[in-house]
């Protein structure tokens, strides 16, 4: 046996550098190139080749961007212009409704009242004014620019020459000899032609612009039609309204009813009699009978007994519009048991017809209370 000092290996492990490991290690040629990590070095025809292949790819990238962008900016126009176009047809469709309208009323205005006359001429100019501002928020791509510019002309002129036509053929139908009324009527006109032309623009700029979303072409509109110019000649139209006979205006206030209440309780020598009340009061209805509103109408009440004591009041109506009434409350009156009192109630205006501006009727309080 060994000394205990010995370290030499048994003869079991004698050639132990000849044994084989237990996962072999796999034997290859390195080649010229190590794959270890270490610059690179092109040929110039190599480099020249590399950066052709970065060029095209760097070619193919930006055609496909471009492409897309393309498609995406030319989606976002076609919203434009269909966004645009529908504002616009419903615009001409108004437009078209003004020139039914009238048409309408200039072909048959013997036939109208002034009331009639006065609410379709307000009903005009108010869709004349709805064309303008569908108009004003609404972009319009830049193929339909021009079109565009011609279209807010057009709504322009509409407006202004619906107004000045309104206030013309209103002043005309009171008085047809009104030379500020034909001045206004003429100038109204003349804008509307004016709008009309560029309409005319406006459709001319249209051009190819496919219009099949909104319902095909734009129809040719006219507020003034060509074929019709004899029947918008402004003396002639205040000639017809004068022989209407009940288109010019009728300013006529009226006292249409008086009663007391409480009511009457008897009648004495053909008067009424009145029980006495602490709350005697008076009704009144004051009524439009004219064709014209009316603003401002002051109703007095005047009551004097047979002693010879007056009580008066009064009240305000701001506005009576035509054909309308309203009714006013005269609360409070003093009357005393066994007297005789005369009411009246009067209008403080004058008007066309002076013989309906008061009502008046004398009453008897009962003696017995």
């Amino acid at each position: 046996m060994a000394p205990w000092y010995d370290f030499r290996p048994s003869g079991e492990w004698r050639n132990w550098q000849t044994r084989r490991i237990q996962v072999p290690v796999g034997s290859r040629s390195w080649g010229f190139d190590s794959p270890l990590a270490h610059p690179v070095s092109y040929s110039p025809a190599a480099r020249r080749k590399r950066r052709r292949r970065t060029l095209v790819i760097l070619i193919v990238v930006g055609v496909v961007l471009g492409v897309a962008y393309g498609v995406v900016e030319a989606q976002g126009e076609r919203e434009t212009a269909r966004a645009y176009l529908d504002v616009a047809r419903e615009a001409i469709d108004t437009a078209a409704e003004i020139s039914s309208a009238l048409s309408t009323l200039v072909a048959d205005i013997e036939d109208y009242n002034r009331a009639t006359l006065v609410e379709r001429l307000g009903q005009m100019e108010a869709s004349a004014e709805d064309i303008v501002t569908r108009l004003i928020d609404v972009d319009a791509p830049p193929d339909l620019t021009e079109a565009s510019m011609f279209l807010r002309i057009a709504a322009g002129a509409w407006r202004s020459g619906m107004s000045d036509t309104r206030a013309g053929l209103l002043a005309l139908s009171a008085n047809p000899l009104d030379e500020e009324g034909l001045s206004t009527l003429t100038l109204g006109l003349i804008d509307l032609r004016v709008g009309d032309r560029a309409y005319g623009g406006f459709l001319s700029s249209l051009g190819d612009i496919d219009t099949t979303l909104q319902g095909g072409p734009f129809p040719s509109v006219a507020l003034v039609p060509a074929a019709d110019e004899a029947l918008y000649e402004p003396r002639d139209l205040a000639r017809r309204m004068f022989l209407a006979g009940s288109i010019a205006p009728v300013d006529d206030i009226a006292v249409s009813d008086l009663k007391l209440e409480p009511g009457p309780v008897g009648v004495r020598d053909g008067l009424p009699v009145l029980a006495v009340s602490a709350t005697q009061s008076a009704q009144v209805v004051v009524t439009n009978r004219g064709n014209v509103d009316v603003t401002g109408i002051t109703v007095r009440l005047q009551l004097v007994s047979n002693d010879g004591e007056l009580y008066e009041a009064e009240q305000e109506v701001p506005g009576l519009e035509a054909a309308s009434s309203t009714l006013l409350t005269f609360a409070g009156l003093p009357t005393s048991a066994g007297s005789t009192y005369e009411i009246t109630i009067s209008l403080g205006r004058a008007d066309d017809d002076e013989e309906n501006d008061s009502q008046k009727f004398l009453f008897i309080v009962n003696p017995g209370g």
